[in-house]
């Protein structure tokens, strides 16, 4: 039998030549894959950033095309490998679009084995995590790769033909994919990442190309957005929906799958689990209704909930200092995920949100602030002034206060926030242009709460 990575460098081999457009990580990765197979092969490397890698530096068969125009380097070759950091909108025509490809489109197109991708605006990361525990748990053999950190190239040659591949996949890696694996998951949408993309239906788009090339063997799981109520696929749709002939439901006795006419009750009162909010009930029904269509033992499956921590920087508990408990919610860069986080916790005083401005409409957000019993918003840059003119704007008597850095908020933050109550960093904002990614930003926030209670 042929192996994974030898079809994939025997495709693009034959595509003709070959780009690398982004060198951040997965781009490094996609480096080593193709050095990994031959050492002297031409290829490209573009990105707008200077590259400081001593091996590409010394590889003489690399050529670099760096700085403002980095994408001009595309109309030179035949196959583009795209990471997901990396912009397009329509800055390239059409014709060469078609050329790019990514990792995930290329793993998911050769892979033999059993793919399941999870995706969403918000819970993706949690279901992913908790899928990929229950799945180890009860002993068999998986992998977890994708947007959760770990590019899918690094993955390659632990692939058996009985692992299961389970992707957190974002919207960056769904944009140009032209394969869907063969469990799709999307979780919701809302409007998030509109700086990435030409539109919200653009967004919506790429999301949706994680089902959108199923087979009729395949299985997309659709959650309750009225974005996803066509049927744009030929595979098996499971919707959030009683009305469908395959369904996942929640109520507030039971969790109820059913999938090929079996049906399944599962008393609430049987789920043991660290995670917090209703939000974290639908994640978990979620990786049940997978673990009920892989045929495996669903009682297992509630069991090894039970043992799964959480993800750090999700809704995290750093510890409670001088009677006030913070949380650590870096991940939340979506308005939906903020809420979520408020009404979970519930005794939240202060808020800490802001971040890299990224055109979101934070209206929503402000409307729920208003009317919580959160009594202190601190507001970090750049988003910090467009946010505070909202609240100017809707009047209240909250202490909303725009800090300069994350310093000055975890200061205001120990002297203002009620005893007994918890302070919570929940951005609603993409920490890129303050931080390198969110477990940054999170871990400046933790490291500043314990040295500012020592």
């Amino acid at each position: 039998m042929i192996k994974l990575k030898d079809k994939i460098f025997e495709y693009l081999t034959k595509k003709g030549k070959i780009l690398i457009l982004g060198f951040g990580k997965e781009g490094k990765s996609t480096y080593d894959f193709i050095r990994s197979m031959d050492a002297t092969l031409p290829i490209g490397i573009a990105d707008m950033n200077e590259i400081t890698c001593e091996k590409v530096l010394f590889d003489t068969n690399v050529f670099l095309h760096i700085g403002d125009n980095y994408l001009d380097a595309c109309s030179q070759y035949d196959v583009i490998i795209k990471g997901p950091g990396v912009i397009i909108k329509d800055y390239l025509p059409p014709e060469i679009q078609k050329r790019i490809t990514c990792q995930t489109d290329l793993f998911v197109h050769f892979c033999e084995a059993k793919t399941i991708g999870i995706t969403g605006t918000k819970g993706k990361s949690t279901t992913t995590s908790l899928l990929y525990h229950i799945l180890k748990t009860i002993g068999k053999k998986a992998i977890l790769m994708g947007n959760i950190g770990i590019p899918v190239f690094d993955t390659i040659d632990e692939i058996e033909e009985d692992t299961i591949c389970v992707m957190e996949l974002g919207c960056h890696q769904l944009e140009f994919m032209r394969y869907s694996p063969n469990i799709a998951v999307l979780l919701n949408i809302y409007e998030e990442h509109l700086d990435h993309y030409l539109s919200m239906q653009h967004y919506i788009d790429s999301k949706k190309n994680i089902y959108r090339h199923q087979g009729r063997e395949d299985v997309a799981l659709l959650g309750n957005s009225p974005y996803l109520k066509d049927n744009d696929t030929m595979s098996i749709i499971v919707r959030n929906d009683l009305s469908s002939p395959n369904y996942y439901w929640l109520n507030d006795e039971e969790l109820i799958i059913s999938f090929k006419s079996n049906t399944i009750h599962i008393p609430r009162s049987k789920i043991e689990t660290k995670l917090k909010g209703e939000h974290n009930i639908s994640n978990i029904l979620v990786c049940l209704t997978i673990t009920f269509i892989l045929g495996l033992d669903i009682d297992e499956g509630i069991k090894a909930i039970a043992s799964f921590n959480g993800l750090p920087h999700r809704m995290e508990n750093v510890g409670t200092y001088q009677d006030i408990t913070y949380y650590d919610d870096s991940i939340a860069t979506s308005i939906p995920s903020v809420i979520y986080a408020v009404q979970s916790l519930e005794v939240v005083d202060t808020i800490i949100i802001g971040g890299m401005d990224r055109g979101l409409d934070y209206q929503d957000l402000v409307d729920f602030l208003v009317t919580s019993s959160v009594r202190n918003i601190l507001l970090l840059p750049d988003t910090n002034k467009r946010i505070h003119s909202l609240f100017d704007e809707v009047g209240t008597d909250k202490n909303v206060v725009s800090v300069k850095d994350m310093v000055e908020a975890v200061k205001i933050a120990k002297e203002v926030t009620e005893k007994g109550k918890i302070c919570l960093l929940s951005p609603a904002a993409a920490s890129y242009g303050f931080y390198k990614n969110f477990e940054e930003r999170g871990n400046h926030f933790q490291n500043l709460v314990k040295e500012n209670n020592s």
